[in-house]
């Protein structure tokens, strides 16, 4: 229903962050890593959501990453896995320690989050197992990014979006943009040929 929002910070909380677009302030709940991405009040952000409808509740997940969507949905198709719980597992690892924690079957790496018991990490392991090992494709986090605030760019965004649009993959995609140093100040059609000429070449 919402895939994604793109705006002003409005407020950061202890778990959530408030984002105005256009007037509207949406309270997104979200993990700790998409919280220290957040640079500030007033600043852009663009956050990848999903949208939880309960009888008494709706609620708004924020995600500083496609992986991090990922890895949330996966987790909250598990009996006894609600968003809460999937939000303190993705606070507490990374991509790669629940990828690894799969390919090892370590349920131990779960129960580091607060609020997920041996019970709970064994049932997560043996659901999800099959499902996530081969299937995943790893995308670079916004760590890995040389300008911090480029994953805040509507630009940059808008120039993912229309490559993965025209067909090209998204691991080269993430790859090519993760390499470059990107002006604040680029617009659209020029780093457009930039990425464009870089795949193109092999990057």
């Amino acid at each position: 229903m919402i895939s994604h929002l793109k705006g002003q910070i409005d407020h950061i909380g202890d778990n959530f962050v408030v984002i105005d677009v256009n007037g509207i302030g949406y309270k997104v709940i979200c993990s700790s890593r998409t919280l220290n991405a957040a640079s500030g009040i007033r600043e852009l952000m663009h956050i990848f959501t999903e949208l939880i409808v309960r009888e008494d509740s709706w609620t708004l997940y924020g995600f500083i990453s496609e992986n991090e969507r990922f890895w949330f949905n996966k987790l909250t198709s598990v009996q006894g896995v609600g968003g809460k719980a999937a939000i303190a597992i993705l606070s507490a690892l990374s991509d790669d320690e629940i990828y690894n924690a799969f390919l090892s079957g370590d349920k131990n790496v779960f129960t580091k989050a607060d609020g997920i018991g041996a019970k709970i990490a064994t049932r997560i392991i043996s659901e999800l197992k099959d499902k996530v090992i081969g299937k995943m494709e790893i995308l670079p986090g916004p760590e890995q990014i040389h300008n911090t605030s480029i994953l805040q760019s509507n630009v940059v965004n808008d120039v993912i979006s229309a490559l993965i649009n025209l067909g090209y993959q998204k691991s080269d995609v993430y790859r090519i943009i993760s390499s470059m140093k990107v002006d604040d100040d680029i617009k659209f059609d020029t780093l457009l040929r930039q990425v464009l000429s870089k795949i193109s070449s092999g990057g």
